[in-house]
């Protein structure tokens, strides 16, 4: 049976329903077997018509025993039934719209369906006792008949435009069943046979028994994918680097003694172990993870430092620009006392014919030690004279493909992958390998935690005003740069002058935001850590690696409008200092997954319970940004809770490989054929891993 046939081809599809089956990712029956439900609806209690648990969503039985049609308003008809059991009779209601010009019978199927005298399974809510409004229904011819959407968990999909759920359902049941069958079934001794796990995972009798098919599918998916990785590791070899290191001190001592702070205690373990992989005949390939505010950015420079001070280059990767700029001040002013070259490489720089060059020149013999910049370093013109060392800063944000770029600027550069948004371990494996941690999971000392609180825009701007009077300052950031007429969200463009005029005519109130050039942005950053600003309106480009102690109040209008990650980011703009700061939120949004946003930010701070809770809400391949890149998308598998599942898949990979490198055997056709079936494009994963 051949799975990757195009689904338009199979009975009751068609080109038209192909088409926006397609939307939803189902190209072949092999996609719409493992279109697994969103959820699953409980309608196994059938409950009798005049039962006393009459409030809310329930399933009930009964015959027809009168059908008919009532206009309620000029737009407005009901057809009705009336369905009766032992205990006593409801009437179904079906509400449609009308027209009074069409001659159209809207009620046609429904009455050549829902005749009387036939039996009835009716899904939907009770009002009062004797009205029923319907949501969905299924016909039998006698009681006797087990229903088929009914006395079961009946899967919910999700659904685009020319979907509905009926159509899903009364497709989904005949191909599983037919189909299913035929999905190879490669793990040893794997939980329950995939075949089963598939029809189990749609259509499971309970909850129990559906847990243990999702467990069955997820370790084929880890299966598969650590299998891919290990080849690769094979294949590749222990990847040894040309570079030597010394720890010299030449630059490290004279770095640490300008610092006006000492190292915590996770700082120097950080370096220690960044040093202990530097000093090694092995490529580094670390992540360093630390919350907002954590110091990384300083156990990363002392990592170039050491790179520097053995007569090699070090690049540091920003995926904004903003960003990018922050670090090439942040750098000159910790660097300013030593005799160390910086050039900052964006594509706005690289658009100025005289400076491009000088730069582009000045890397390519090595005057330049330290090249901070945004993806436009990983582009062919910028040539390297001798990179060592690699650090690629909110690593979540680049593409795979673009992080393999980075490493191939030089024959084997070492790398560290900066991150304030915590990845749990399970997951940096599955994406990574065998990547190396560090985490730095202490604040400076005597940093006082961040009050957050949900408050009217009148309550955010009293606490502006009062910060401001004890001589601090304060950011007010807005999701837009400029009005647009499709929404209602205020502009920080339009707002940075209301403002200014009206609640804070007294204060002296800048603006930033990302369409200023690279000199204004710097300009207005400048004045505001000088003071000369008293509050900084601006949008998400202040998100990362701006540090003003003096600021205590970061007001997040329409916050709502925000993921988890960017909202501690923000907040992670105050509190930098010993004063008490705040963090307000201001939203009208009725929305509940925003509310529980919000909700997630008044009760922590810890960055890693926040990352806990988005990657809940938002799904592995959103949250580290790897849809759009080549890597496989779980459909069964949960990165963050089956941590054994993928230690166990890893174990079953290693015995397959330490066997068979390169599923060359016979034995292993089918895992083969179904890693070149599914596209998963192996090299794109295998590079970074």
């Amino acid at each position: 049976m051949n799975l990757y046939e195009n689904i338009q081809f199979l009975k009751g599809i068609g080109p038209k329903r192909a088409k926006a089956l397609n939307k939803l990712n189902i190209k072949n029956i092999a996609d719409l077997l493992t279109f697994f439900p969103r959820a699953h609806q409980d309608r196994n209690i059938i409950l009798p018509i005049l039962s006393s648990q009459f409030s809310g969503h329930k399933c009930i039985f009964g015959k027809i025993t009168n059908a008919y049609t009532k206009k309620l308003s000029k737009n407005l008809a009901v057809f009705c039934i009336d369905v009766s059991d032992n205990t006593g009779t409801v009437t179904g209601e079906f509400f449609r719209k009308i027209s009074p010009y069409s001659k159209y019978d809207i009620f046609e199927n429904l009455r050549n369906n829902l005749s009387v005298g036939k039996y009835v399974y009716l899904y939907g809510i009770q009002n009062g006792i004797f009205k029923f409004s319907v949501e969905d229904f299924e016909i039998i011819d006698n009681p006797q008949i087990k229903p088929l959407f009914f006395k079961r968990l009946l899967p919910v999909y999700n659904l685009t435009s020319g979907i509905n759920q009926k159509f899903l359902l009364n497709l989904m049941l005949p191909v599983v069943t037919e189909f299913a069958k035929y999905y190879p079934d490669i793990v040893p001794q794997n939980i329950m046979p995939v075949s089963e796990a598939i029809y189990k995972l749609h259509f499971p009798n309970n909850k129990q028994e559906y847990e243990l098919a999702r467990q069955t599918f997820a370790l084929q998916e880890f299966f598969i994918l650590q299998l891919m990785i290990l080849i690769a590791k094979n294949k590749n070899g222990t990847n040894y680097k040309a570079q030597k290191y010394q720890i010299k001190k030449t630059l490290l001592s004279v770095f640490k003694q300008n610092l006006t702070f000492d190292f915590t205690k996770a700082q120097k373990k950080a370096i220690n172990e960044i040093f202990n992989d530097m000093l090694s005949s092995e490529v580094m390939n670390r992540m360093l993870m630390g919350d907002v505010g954590s110091g990384k950015t300083v156990v990363a420079l002392s990592a170039i430092l050491l790179a520097i001070e053995n007569g090699y280059q070090a690049a540091i990767i920003a995926p904004t620009e903003i960003l990018a700029e922050q670090h090439f001040l942040t750098f000159g002013n910790l660097l300013k006392n030593l005799n160390i070259k910086i050039d900052l490489v964006t594509s706005s720089i690289l658009k100025k014919i005289k400076q491009k060059d000088e730069i582009l020149n000045s890397i390519a013999t090595g005057k330049t030690n330290i090249i901070i910049g945004t993806h436009s370093v990983m582009e062919d013109r910028v040539k390297f004279k001798n990179i060592s060392l690699v650090v690629i800063d909110e690593q979540h944000r680049f593409g795979v493909m673009q992080k393999v770029s980075a490493l191939a600027k030089g024959a084997t550069p070492d790398v560290l992958m900066m991150t304030a948004t915590p990845i749990p371990r399970g997951l940096a494996m599955t994406i990574y390998g065998e990547i190396d941690v560090s985490i730095i999971d202490q604040l400076p000392p005597g940093r006082i935690p961040i009050k957050t609180t949900c408050v009217t825009e009148n309550e955010a701007y009293k606490k502006v005003s009062a910060e401001i009077s004890k001589k601090n300052q304060a950011y007010i950031v807005y999701p837009l740069v400029d009005e647009s007429d499709k929404t209602e969200l205020k502009s920080a463009v339009t707002e940075a002058e209301n403002l200014s005029k009206t609640v804070f005519k007294n204060f002296k109130v800048g603006l930033l935001h990302g369409k200023m050039k690279p000199k204004e942005k710097n300009e207005v950053m400048t004045k505001f850590k000088n003071k000369n600003f008293d509050i900084l309106i601006s949008t998400t480009v202040i998100e990362v690696g701006i540090d003003i102690p003096d600021a205590t109040v970061m007001v997040i209008e329409h916050a709502d409008r925000f993921g988890l990650a960017t909202l501690h980011q923000l907040r992670g703009r105050v509190g930098r200092s010993k004063k008490q700061s705040y963090c307000m939120l201001v939203s009208d949004s009725k929305s509940k997954k925003a509310k529980q946003r919000l909700s997630v930010m008044t009760q922590t701070n810890d960055g890693f319970k926040i990352a806990s809770h988005d990657l809940d809400m938002r799904g592995p391949g959103d949250f580290i940004g790897t849809k759009q890149h080549g890597f496989p998308e779980f459909k069964a598998g949960n990165i963050i809770k089956d941590l054994k599942l993928i230690e166990l898949a890893k174990e079953k990979a290693a015995v397959i490989i330490q066997q068979d490198p390169e599923l060359k055997s016979a034995n292993n056709n089918e895992i083969k054929n179904f890693i070149n079936n599914n596209h998963l494009n192996i090299s794109k994963i295998i590079q970074v891993g």
